[in-house]
């Protein structure tokens, strides 16, 4: 899986939790502007990498989100 395809899951994660993106990166520690220039786009063609621990922290955060909602 690279750097997008990890990208394109937090992002359908977060909508199917109907988050949106600027919530869940608050909500990890990571600025969302930091998130959309990993992203590849027509406006970025050469996204910067994201480091391990902010996607870690995302994640973490989307599996937080979706346990508590699992329970409800």
């Amino acid at each position: 899986m690279d750097q997008q395809d990890i990208i394109r899951d937090i992002e359908e994660r977060a909508a199917k939790l109907q988050l949106s993106i600027n919530e869940i990166c608050v909500k990890a520690g990571v600025h969302p502007t930091t998130f959309s220039r990993w992203k590849l786009s027509e406006k970025n063609p050469q996204p910067i990498g994201a480091t391990l621990k902010s996607l870690s922290a995302i994640t973490q955060e989307l599996e937080r989100v979706e346990a508590l909602k699992a329970a409800a």
